[in-house]
């Protein structure tokens, strides 16, 4: 069973489009798409579809919708309100604009409508477990596992409450080796890495901890991973919706630069 693992990276997830897109050019067709935040609305779409040139198509045709223009991005939210915001709101972005497109496109579709078999995660706030959703309506699971914390409110499915899987697993390979993959490809969005001598401010210092964190989890699970992409999006705005096509390209090129590996190990 080979298995496709998408990691999470706000709009950064448009690269995942491109390097689906190039390994599908190679002939490999996956049996398992694992997602979390960004890489379950990703990974939904491709299982939905099952071919990644209509979801390309989709990707470029979101990008046109005029609330992606409208919706704000975190290098044109001033940090004054961005601390007001995380200190008095249950959340400092709109819920209701970003996920408004998503309800119009799943919520009629179940994980049993689609033609890939596919999971996501999030993490149940109770108990501080990682759960996997993979049954029943799709929608509520993508939402909860994009909840990223601070900036969407979390989401209540059947009385609990959960936000983004990426919060315990941003790249969610043990989740793809739990469901039964015994080959995985994982796809890692980059972001840039902080300093210690370069934090200026509390928000450079959480972004550090963060990093840190991310560090030590992949260090620990990088290994059950077949082939580990990274897909150089450190130079691109995680909330920046206007850049797919440039996204795509770097996920395409990515993959392509190691060709030769992808072929070897799982062909």
């Amino acid at each position: 069973m080979l298995a496709v693992a998408l990691s999470g990276g706000g709009a950064k997830g448009a690269a995942h489009v491109g390097a689906l897109l190039e390994l599908e050019k190679m002939g490999i067709k996956f049996d398992i798409v694992v997602g979390t935040s960004i890489g379950a609305l990703v990974g939904a779409g491709y299982a939905i579809l099952g071919n990644s040139e209509l979801l390309y198509e989709y990707a470029l045709r979101l990008q046109k919708a005029p609330f992606i223009k409208k919706a704000p991005m975190s290098r044109k939210i001033p940090s004054i309100l961005t601390c007001i915001g995380a200190n008095l709101l249950p959340s400092t972005l709109p819920s209701f604009l970003y996920f408004y497109i998503l309800k119009k496109v799943f919520k009629d579709i179940t994980f049993e409508d689609l033609k890939i078999k596919f999971y996501c995660t999030a993490v149940k706030m109770e108990s501080e477990d990682l759960v996997i959703f993979n049954e029943g309506p799709l929608f509520p699971a993508l939402k909860a596992s994009m909840a990223m914390p601070g900036a969407f409110r979390p989401v209540k499915i059947n009385g609990s409450k959960y936000i983004d899987g990426g919060t315990l697993e941003k790249l969610p390979i043990l989740t793809a080796k739990k469901v039964g993959a015994d080959k995985i490809i994982a796809l890692k969005l980059l972001s840039k890495k902080i300093k210690y001598e370069e934090i200026k401010n509390a928000s450079q210092a959480f972004d550090r901890m963060d990093c840190i964190r991310e560090n030590i989890y992949d260090n620990l699970t990088k290994k059950f991973a077949n082939i580990l992409i990274e897909l150089p999006t450190e130079d691109f705005n995680t909330l920046d919706f206007t850049q797919t096509q440039a996204l795509i390209d770097t996920g395409r090129k990515a993959v392509l630069e190691k060709k030769e590996e992808i072929l070897e190990k799982i062909l």
